[in-house]
């Protein structure tokens, strides 16, 4: 046990996050490489919405390598690629065989994560074949129906889901912490999974499918910590919360932290400092002094 860690033990009091780098190391971002965005579309898909969202990648320049499978197979061999986000049509291969081939993308591609856009002109099929195949997949996933939106629609939507990955502030661990919360409105305290969390914000999965998140709701948050905090910090930690995007299914919802005062960022910091010394792997983290309290 380091000094720093005994006077932890001893005071009773968090340990400042600032020490060792740690601070930088959960809001820098990760070291650049090269990433792609693959589109994958069916010929019925008209000509002018294709060529839209082609000029708009590629306008982007070297930020990203726009690839355009003309097959399942050649989309299939995308993998080994860092696929910043795929534009898939559902009409690209039969919906059941094209959700399987996703599946299977986004479990090979766990670590990296595989957002996908998904084009579709019969919405209440596909989010229900979605439900089937992907629902614990959906944190990355949005979708357009094609009825009714013009090119420069679909462009915006594509704009949107690339810049949800670039406005990220800080760097995100996977957690799957049952916890509760409150939907402000309603009085009633719901269960949820903490599905992953980082100083800015989190992303929350209700247990039950049916009550789904409405986007821009407030949130009270309560996150059982009393095996990370000293007892004087108590057992709950509590945040107030906004949504800010919706999964396809509306039952999981990505949220920023709201009104957070100076001593919860610093509780918040050593949650997530405890949570990325527990995760720490490889060099990813070699040059960074992480320590757990």
């Amino acid at each position: 046990m380091s000094k720093d860690e005994d006077k932890s033990k001893k005071t009773g009091k968090a340990q400042d996050p600032s020490d060792g780098g740690v601070a930088e190391y959960l809001v820098a971002p990760k070291k650049k490489q090269k990433s792609y965005v693959v589109m994958a579309l069916a010929q019925s898909v008209s000509p002018d919405k294709v060529e839209a969202m082609t000029r708009y990648v590629e306008s982007l320049g070297k930020t990203y390598v726009l690839v355009q499978p003309k097959t399942p197979d050649e989309l299939a061999r995308q993998i080994s690629r860092q696929i910043h986000l795929m534009i898939l049509d559902d009409t690209f291969a039969p919906r059941d065989r094209l959700l399987k081939l996703v599946k299977f993308m986004k479990e090979k591609k766990a670590d990296d994560g595989l957002p996908v856009l998904f084009l579709t002109r019969e919405p209440k099929e596909m989010t229900a074949a979605y439900r089937d195949h992907l629902v614990v997949h959906q944190e990355n996933d949005d979708y357009v129906d094609l009825k009714g939106q013009s090119a420069l629609d679909i462009v915006a939507r594509v704009k949107q889901a690339l810049e949800f990955r670039n406005r990220r502030r800080s760097r995100r661990f996977k957690i799957g912490m049952p916890v509760s919360f409150q939907v402000l409105g309603s009085e009633a305290w719901r269960k949820g999974t903490l599905v992953d969390i980082s100083l800015h914000g989190a992303m929350l999965a209700a247990k039950d499918l049916n009550i789904p998140f409405d986007l821009k709701s407030q949130v009270r948050l309560q996150i059982p910590v009393n095996d990370i905090f000293p007892p004087d910090e108590g057992e709950i930690f509590r945040l107030s919360c906004r949504v800010r995007r919706l999964s396809i299914t509306g039952a999981s919802a990505g949220m920023s932290f709201e009104h957070i005062t100076e001593r919860q960022l610093t509780l918040l910091t050593v949650f997530v400092t405890a949570l990325a010394a527990a995760q720490a792997t490889g060099s990813d983290i070699h040059n960074s002094s992480i320590k757990s309290v």
